[in-house]
């Protein structure tokens, strides 16, 4: 049995942990452990519970993706709240005209939960071993495999192979910190400096009383010219999300927006991004009865790193990398990346 270590329990992480626990015979099988900072696992399939509200504070839903991820999905990983958001997306541009999104798209599921997105995370995770609020800060290359160490100094390992899932500015300056064949290290932070995040604040907008119904469940700014990105009706998921007759605005700002934000007092931001929401819909809304406030600075990749380039010098060494950060930030391709990535270092050991 050949042991792995992941870092990052993101969808990725957790779709390549499954993969490599699928191989069960007597020349090939695994054990694995997962590590991750946070309290809980999934990454930006995020959610958040508070004041009766439900909310989604990342991703927003899960697109169809390929056959082998939707049956994740929909079968291996079902959970009973599974839902498809039925109305559309509509568009709008800077000048904040807004008209129908399109309609081939639309038709598309758009899959999410009534609990959230972070169900999906919480199916995965279960059965697997995982070490929540463990933040690996290096790695060390030893004879017999791989060694982890956290932020207290704690050892793990040894592993046989190591898997990376952590945006890429992450993963580089965790092999900046770690022990390694210098030319390999230099190569590996050349190959995941290629990647460049786009930050996002994400507002959250409760209501006593639900604002006006919408032919839509969200709007999307197709033309980059605005500074709010993405403005959906919460409760339009499910009307669990919210308290009876209550309404949840959710407002993702524009990369420019957000990048000048970040340090901006919360207070601000939201006041300001409900003034800018008023205006976009043309509706004067009441005082929110619930406000929240999330920072990504590692949201969104604008540009990817290559990842076929980058394990191809690594997984010699048994090490491997996969996630958003060479696939883009919708999460079916995350889930579908560690899958692949987790293959080629299942075929590396035939």
């Amino acid at each position: 049995m050949r042991s792995v270590a992941i870092v990052g329990a993101g969808l990725s992480g957790l779709a390549a942990a499954h993969t490599l626990l699928d191989v069960d015979n007597t020349d090939n099988s695994y054990s694995v452990t997962l590590f991750e900072k946070s309290n809980e696992v999934g990454g930006r399939a995020a959610t958040r519970t508070r004041a009766g509200f439900i909310y989604d504070h990342g991703a927003q839903y899960i697109k169809e993706g390929t056959p082998l991820s939707l049956s994740l999905i929909t079968e291996r990983f079902r959970a009973p709240d599974l839902i498809d958001i039925q109305k559309p997306i509509w568009i709008f541009d800077g000048d904040g005209h807004i008209q129908e999104g399109d309609q081939k798209q639309n038709q598309e599921q758009k899959l999410n939960y009534r609990s959230g997105l972070v169900t999906l995370a919480c199916q995965m995770a279960k059965g697997l071993s995982i070490q929540l609020e463990t933040r690996i800060k290096r790695v060390q290359r030893i004879p017999t495999g791989w060694q982890l160490f956290d932020d207290a100094g704690t050892e793990y390992g040894p592993f046989d192979s190591l898997l990376i899932t952590l945006p890429a500015p992450q993963a580089s300056q965790l092999i900046q910190r770690s022990q390694l064949d210098q030319a390999l290290q230099s190569s590996i932070i050349q190959q995941l400096g290629a990647a460049r995040y786009n930050p996002l604040i994400s507002v959250i907008l409760g209501y006593q009383v639900q604002p006006r119904v919408r032919p839509y469940y969200a709007l999307v700014n197709t033309d980059k010219q605005h500074a709010i990105s993405w403005l959906a009706w919460e409760h339009e998921k499910s009307p669990e999300r919210v308290p009876p007759g209550a309404g949840l605005l959710l407002v993702q700002m524009a990369p420019a927006y957000s990048k000048q934000h970040m340090e901006t007092a919360a207070l601000t931001v939201i006041e300001d991004v409900e003034r800018q929401v008023s205006t976009l819909l043309q509706e004067d809304l009441p005082e929110p009865v619930f406000t929240d406030l999330q920072h990504w600075r590692y949201a969104l990749p604008a540009e990817k790193a290559d990842a076929q380039t980058l394990n191809a010098l690594t997984l010699p060494q048994g090490l491997a990398f996969c996630g958003d950060a060479f696939v883009g930030g919708r999460l079916h391709l995350a889930l579908e990346h560690g899958i692949a990535v987790s293959q080629q270092l299942i075929a590396t050991h035939r």
